[in-house]
């Protein structure tokens, strides 16, 4: 197996060249259209965009993000996308609204954990945290685990966490970088031990990895035809 420095960060700029910028996360317009905001990776988030990653990054387990784009939809149209609205809302409720991403009971009450850990003070509260202790209480949570909690520190607090996903896995283990024994943790610190701690680079590898993934790693055997 070769060592995996260097090569994790020219996969980076063969991904970039070929894909170019992805723009994660995507957020719903003013028309519930989900857009990429390439090149604007830096922007300043309201709270409600802060809780729609939040709730994106729990709604998409299990699933595919067209499903959890249209839960998230469905909570917009329904005026449920602020913390007030959603707070008020019975996990019946929110279990109705957010159907489409599937596992809905489960992920009602997930959603209804993270809104009690956040609290009545919102996100301003936990920004000055370290990611270490911010990722703890994360991780406390019942529903959310470490792909969802660096989802939620990388897209919506803006803290350098790198996101470990099956394509992630996938297109490591078929460069020969890892082993099927290679846990979350261990992939994670490939990246952060390769990677200068940039969070635009942090941003869009995780785009990158998940656009390439998609186009050559969904069905098994995996890989074929990659040409990078």
């Amino acid at each position: 197996m070769n060592h995996p420095h260097n090569i994790i960060f020219e996969l980076y700029k063969k991904l970039l060249f070929e894909y170019g910028p992805q723009g994660w996360w995507p957020l719903l317009n003013d028309s519930g259209e989900m857009i990429y905001r390439k090149n604007q990776l830096q922007r300043k988030l309201s709270a409600n965009q802060q809780l729609e990653i939040c709730l994106g990054a729990i709604l998409t387990q299990n699933t595919n993000w067209k499903n959890a784009t249209a839960a998230l939809r469905n909570l917009a149209e329904n005026k449920k996308l602020s913390m007030s609205a959603s707070k008020k809302l019975s996990q019946a409720q929110l279990a109705e609204l957010i159907r489409p991403a599937g596992y809905y009971n489960q992920k009602a009450s997930y959603i209804k954990n993270f809104l009690e850990l956040i609290g009545e003070n919102g996100f301003r509260s936990f920004e000055e945290l370290s990611v270490i202790k911010l990722r703890k209480k994360l991780l406390s949570v019942k529903g959310i685990g470490n792909e969802t909690a660096d989802c939620i520190l990388l897209y919506a607090f803006n803290k350098i966490s790198f996101v470990v996903d099956a394509y992630t896995t996938r297109i490591l283990t078929k460069m020969d970088q890892i082993s099927g024994k290679t846990n979350y943790i261990q992939v994670q610190n490939i990246f952060t031990e390769s990677l200068e701690r940039d969070i635009t680079i942090y941003k869009e590898y995780h785009g990158l990895l998940v656009a390439h993934g998609k186009k050559y790693y969904q069905k098994k055997p995996y890989g074929i035809g990659d040409p990078l």
